[in-house]
Formats: C-alpha cells, sequence, structure tokens
C-alpha cells in the first residue's frame, strides 16, 4: 500500500522547514511514501531522506502555468502545506501579490491531483488583528473577523481555500500561529530568535546593556510564541485526522510569559546584560499607541563590522553573513506595540492536540540551532 504523498510549499522557510523535517525524522516510507519540496529560490535543508523530491515553482505564475509545470511529480499528491509567502513593500502590492500567489497555487494543485485529501494553510495571529491594536486576548478561533487592514492578506487567502472545498471531498485547514520560533539555512524576513542571537552577542562584544527596545507595557504584558516544530505537528495532526477536516486551529507553544523575565534569561544564555529592572527613557505610552524606547533597526545600523570581528575571531568567517539575515526592522514593528495579543489553543487541544514546548527552551533550542548550522558562532 502506498503511503500519503505531500507537498511543501515555502521549503526554505521556517515552518515549511520544520514540516520537512518532522516528517523526515517522525514517519516512515509505508506512511508517507513521497515529501514534495518547491520554492522559488534553491532549496536547502538540515536533514536528507531519499522520499525529499524538489520542484522549482513560482506562485507568481497563473495556474494553468503552474499545472504544466506540476503535473509529472504532483499528480498523485495527497496533502498540501501552503506557507509560502512573498515581499512588497506597498502593502496593497503585497496583498494583491499573497492572494494571488495561493489561489494560483490552490487552482494548479486541484487540476492535477485528483486524490487530493487535504490543503492547509498557514496563516497567522495578524488574523486577528493583533498587529494593529489591543484585541480579545487570548484571541479565540470562532471569533467574528474584525475589518481587515490593507496589508491583511489572510482573509482572501481563507476565503478561497474554502469556497474551492465547497462540495468536494478533500479538506481544509487553516493553521494560525504567533511569532514564529525556529530555524532554517536560509534568510526569513521574520525570524525574531536569529535577531535576538545577534542583538545579545554583539551587546556582550560591546560590554552593553542588552536593553529590550520596546515600551513599559509590552514589557510588563504578557506575550506568547509559536515553536516551528509544534507548528509542524499540529498541522500533520489535524490534516490527517478526519474529525479535525474544515477547521482553522491556532497553535502556540501552549505558555505565557512577560518580557520583563524572559528577556533578562534570553540575554543571559549568551552572557550578556540585561535586567528585570531596566529603566526606560521615554514616558509610557497611552495604551494602544506605539512606541519604542530605541529601534533595533538604528542600533543595527553601524554593527557589521562588530559582528565581523566576533566570527573572525571565533574562527567562523562564514558566519558573517548572518548578519544581513537579521530582521531588524519587524522586531521594531512588533517591539512597539503598546498591547497583550495572545492566541488560546484550547481548539486544538478540544480535538486531541497534546503539544507543548517551554517557550525558553523553545528560543534556547533555536540557537543551539544556529550554532548547529554555522549561522553563529558558539556561545559557550
Amino acid at each position: 500500500m502506498t503511503g500519503k504523498i505531500v507537498l511543501v510549499t515555502g521549503g526554505n522557510g521556517i515552518t515549511g522547514s520544520a514540516i520537512i523535517e518532522y516528517l523526515a525524522r517522525n514517519t516512515t516510507r509505508e506512511q508517507w511514501s513521497e515529501i514534495i519540496v518547491t520554492s522559488r529560490s534553491p532549496f536547502k535543508v538540515a536533514v536528507q531522506d531519499p522520499r525529499i523530491k524538489f520542484i522549482a515553482l513560482d506562485f507568481g505564475k497563473d495556474h494553468e502555468t503552474l499545472a504544466d509545470q506540476m503535473r509529472e511529480l504532483c499528480a498523485r499528491v495527497t496533502h498540501a502545506y501552503f506557507s509560502s509567502y512573498v515581499h512588497r513593500d506597498d502593502f496593497a502590492e503585497l496583498n494583491k501579490a499573497n492572494s494571488a500567489l495561493f489561489e494560483n497555487f490552490l487552482k494548479a494543485l486541484l487540476k492535477v491531483a485528483p486524490g487530493l485529501e487535504n490543503v492547509t494553510l498557514q496563516t497567522g495571529g495578524k488574523h486577528y488583528n493583533v498587529h494593529l491594536g489591543p484585541v480579545p486576548s487570548p484571541a479565540r478561533e470562532e471569533e467574528p473577523r474584525r475589518t481587515a487592514s490593507i496589508d491583511n492578506f489572510y482573509f482572501p487567502q481563507e476565503d478561497a481555500l474554502i469556497a474551492a472545498q465547497k462540495g468536494q471531498q478533500w479538506t481544509w485547514n487553516v493553521i494560525r500561529p504567533e511569532a514564529i520560533i525556529g530555524h532554517t539555512l536560509k534568510p526569513n524576513g521574520m525570524n525574531s530568535a536569529l535577531t535576538f542571537a545577534l542583538f545579545f552577542i554583539v551587546s556582550k562584544e560591546l560590554g552593553d546593556e542588552a536593553k529590550m527596545p520596546t515600551n513599559q507595557i509590552y514589557w510588563a504584558g504578557y506575550d506568547d510564541v509559536s515553536d516551528a516544530r509544534l507548528i509542524a505537528d499540529l498541522s500533520i495532526f489535524v490534516s490527517t485526522n478526519p474529525r479535525c477536516g474544515n477547521e482553522a486551529f491556532n497553535v502556540t507553544n501552549g505558555d505565557y510569559f512577560t518580557w520583563k523575565y524572559m528577556w533578562p534569561r534570553l540575554a543571559a544564555y549568551f552572557g550578556a546584560k540585561s535586567t528585570s529592572d531596566q529603566e526606560f527613557t521615554k514616558p509610557a505610552p497611552t495604551i494602544g499607541q506605539p512606541q519604542l524606547d530605541f529601534s533595533l533597526a538604528e542600533w543595527a545600523k553601524d554593527k557589521q563590522e562588530v559582528w565581523d570581528r566576533i566570527c573572525d575571531r571565533a574562527g567562523k568567517p562564514e558566519a558573517k553573513a548572518t548578519w544581513d539575515a537579521g530582521t531588524w526592522a519587524y522586531q521594531d514593528w512588533v517591539f512597539q506595540r503598546s498591547w497583550s495579543a495572545t492566541l488560546s489553543i484550547n481548539k486544538a487541544r478540544r480535538f486531541g492536540w497534546t503539544g507543548h514546548i517551554d517557550s525558553y527552551k523553545s528560543f534556547t533550542d533555536a540557537f543551539q540551532s544556529f550554532e548547529g548550522i554555522g549561522l553563529i558562532p558558539g556561545t559557550k
């Protein structure tokens, strides 16, 4: 009997990499016969598995062209996991491009894969508008949609998925993580853990206090994050469990934390100085008013030379390129919030999923992975 055949998009991304690694490490050929991976750029992965097959696809192309490219390799796909993303600086263009990206993928897949059983789309906490201002926290899947911002392409993507499935035998799932913690061999536009590592290592080198670039409200509030390994685990769980079909699920690590206490712990991992009694230079903002005590993007502008020095001294000159993978502006965008926004995972629990990881371990495991794949020098 032939096992399931999976198609993973965004194979170079944090989530795509995690799904591939999950299947390679935790499943057999009898369970999953083939792991088909796609991305626009050359594929790099941290695991080796004879089941992995790569196909270069650009979902910006029309679905007819894509179908012709996919037909030979993807005809027997049973499960598809979509986590592709294309960046545009203009929000209207960002929305349009990513909506089209998913619709082109879906239409092409439906033309070539008659045995399809499930399509799982990854969106995120932005579904609840957590990035815009205070919202009910923890956010629950059953809450009605709020008005979408111009950059929120999650709604049209989800609508296209649900509409395409109506009357069909295959099922859909939507997975909504918070800030994703994990590793990838290629630069990623929203890699918080790697950005933190760079900041702490350079701060230690300079002998500076590694202050968190945020405000008093976000510093003392509650937050949660999503380990890429758990996203992979939940994605496989719901997409292969019939009673989870046609449902959306939040996914986080299963704990909540306060940056006031987490940040100094993360700094200490690298030997950098930080304190839970951090002093701020600006008065506390009004809740809902974005504010940074200082900008990480501005801080990073003149630190490349320091990073290069650290890499040379450690005998890791190849890690110099990692500096360009720091997502400084993205982190400023997150840390400027003056509100807490968490996700409830009670629904996933209700459906029988038991995934959990301590968020401190989530971060430190990612740090260790960065060392292991040579993105940063050893810290010990």
